[in-house]
């Protein structure tokens, strides 16, 4: 008894020390001898993108374009992904050991970043991104057993509690499930092979045409939004790891570029082949895996690697509320997790693809001037403005709104582009000091 007392006690000490670091250094740097290896920071980011929803922006691809296309703008886009966002958006985490609202301060003001990375990047996003992960994995559940439609609201508010968990507690408490994920995915990707050939064979799929088509430029964009928040918001992780190029490169090279190219290649061609047997949306990957005839305990799976992924989203968001609105990292982080279980019971999951298109186009841009204004204004120094730092928050706005309204070549590239070039114009014929204080 007198053993068990005090296992209880140190566990939940342990607890308490864990929430207080968190708490601390969501708006404090992580200090050099608290880094870890970039195989941590790789596990978070596997765990989130080889996710249910990697399948499912494939299932979108096939909607409006072959195969091939489907495979040459995931290509594009993924490399895209790694070079213009994540990189240099890991590097500055990594080398100021801040998360992205806190390095959204130089950019934006102190008042002003509370909106643009952490409301545009963090919170909304996350909300999104939460519900249509607890909409996929009660979907499954419900599968699992049977098929009752009546039973998924109730399921989508259990799963939606359980979900945050984990990431209640931060960083420390969310890797060791990416871990655990990492076999799941791996059978439902063999399983999802086995039966794309046992259904169909392999000429069907190359052969594939849709009923409506769109231009590569298209397809690359709905890869780029489905992933564009999750690189954007590299500093939350990358400052817990080293400060070196090759670090934040690996991460990015094993936690994002691999899984998302896999995954959603095989996600496009079981959701092709779900079309012939009846599936009409073919980005619902649990009516995919129902209709290829995958086993209950797939769908299980199904659940574990949405888990993976919404608490990367929560823990996000928790962090740009606290830095927003202050209060607790904790509680902001359980109200995300309230949110987005609601927008799931509301059909969130329904607008999937415009969903994505938005991420595109509004988050780039953000992510263009912060990258501006560390590497080429401030060379590489972190200068933190007070107040809104308007020139920032206005390159952010004309970035994303003419590449929402002007729609060609790529949107997310253009509103990032856009936002880089002007903020970065603006700075250098101004000629404002990089650490001018900005009136509130």
């Amino acid at each position: 008894m007198g053993n068990t007392a005090v296992k209880k006690t140190t566990t939940t000490t342990n607890e308490s020390n864990v929430i207080k670091s968190e708490e601390y250094y969501s708006t404090n740097p992580i200090p050099y001898k608290d880094r870890k290896s970039w195989l941590g920071v790789a596990a978070i980011f596997f765990g989130m993108t080889a996710a249910i929803s990697s399948f499912a922006t494939g299932g979108g691809l096939i909607v409006n374009l072959t195969l091939t296309q489907a495979t040459l703008s995931l290509g594009i886009a993924t490399a895209i992904l790694l070079c213009l966002f994540y990189i240099p958006m890991g590097v500055i985490g990594a080398k100021e050991g801040l998360n992205t609202y806190m390095v959204g301060e130089a950019a934006f003001g102190k008042k002003g970043t509370n909106i643009a990375t952490g409301m545009v990047i963090g919170a909304l996003p996350a909300f999104g991104w939460y519900g249509v992960q607890v909409s996929i994995a009660a979907e499954a559940l419900n599968q699992a057993f049977g098929g009752h439609t009546n039973l998924v609201p109730l399921f989508m508010i259990i799963i939606g509690l359980l979900f945050v968990v984990p990431a209640l507690f931060g960083i420390t408490s969310m890797a060791w499930l990416d871990y655990v994920s990492i076999p799941a995915i791996l059978g439902i990707t063999i399983l999802g092979v086995i039966k794309v050939f046992n259904t169909s064979d392999l000429s069907h799929v190359l052969s594939y045409q849709p009923a409506t088509t769109e231009s590569l430029f298209w397809g690359i964009n709905i890869v780029i939004g489905s992933m564009v928040a999750g690189a954007s918001f590299a500093p939350d992780y990358t400052r817990w790891t080293h400060p070196k190029v090759s670090s934040v490169s690996l991460s990015g090279i094993v936690g994002i570029v691999a899984p998302l190219i896999i995954l959603t290649l095989i996600g496009a061609m079981m959701a092709l082949t779900a079309t012939t047997l009846g599936v009409d949306e073919p980005w619902n990957i649990s009516q995919v895996l129902s209709v290829l005839g995958l086993p209950a305990i797939a769908l299980i799976f199904v659940i574990l690697l949405q888990w993976t992924t919404n608490i990367v989203a929560a823990y996000s968001a928790g962090l740009a509320l606290t830095k927003a609105f202050g209060w607790s990292r904790f509680w902001w982080t359980l109200i995300v997790a309230i949110v987005g279980t609601a927008l799931s019971i509301f059909g969130i999951v329904k607008f999937f693809l415009l969903f994505l298109g938005l991420l595109a186009v509004f988050v780039s841009p953000v992510a263009g001037v912060l990258i501006s204004e560390y590497f080429f204004v401030s060379k590489g120094q972190f200068n933190r403005k007070e107040g809104f730092y308007w020139p920032g928050i206005i390159t952010w706005l004309i970035g994303g709104f003419v590449a929402y309204f002007i729609p060609y070549f790529i949107p997310a590239v253009n509103g990032f582009i856009i936002s880089f070039v002007l903020y970065t114009v603006y700075h250098k014929f101004i000629k404002k000091t990089p650490n001018e204080k900005v009136a509130e």
